[in-house]
């Protein structure tokens, strides 16, 4: 239900939202933990990238849904080399990406993010 108000203010607001201002928007309130709760909802939604302080919507595009799953998994983490399965858990698994997709999809990510052996993704910056 939380979700479902916080997409639906991210579609209103195509140029994103800092946590603070889609909690309000959102209705959910402007307490830190609710701030805390709307951040925690948009870390792990694979819908939602983040773009310095703001949340905004993935691009329905398969390179932009995998794209947000492996941009959220690195940001919830903090990891810099983490596992392509890891990132991935988030799509469900009949919508894993083949290697030529994958490819195509981390040369969309302008550098950064490197394929490494053994299936291991390298955050860049």
């Amino acid at each position: 239900m939380i979700r479902d108000r916080l997409l639906a203010t991210l579609n209103d607001t195509p140029s994103g939202c800092s946590a603070t201002l889609l909690a309000e928007q959102s209705g959910i309130g402007a307490d830190a933990e609710s701030i805390a709760a709307v951040e925690l909802l948009c870390l792990f939604s694979p819908e939602l990238v983040s773009d310095g302080n703001r949340w905004k919507l993935a691009s329905s595009s398969r390179s932009s849904k995998i794209l947000a799953a492996i941009e959220n998994y690195a940001t919830s983490t903090g990891k810099k080399i983490f596992r392509l399965s890891a990132a991935l858990q988030a799509i469900p698994t009949h919508e894993h990406p083949t290697e030529d997709e994958l490819a195509q999809s981390l040369s969309a990510s302008h550098g950064r993010f490197q394929l490494l052996p053994n299936a291991m993704i390298k955050r860049t910056t």
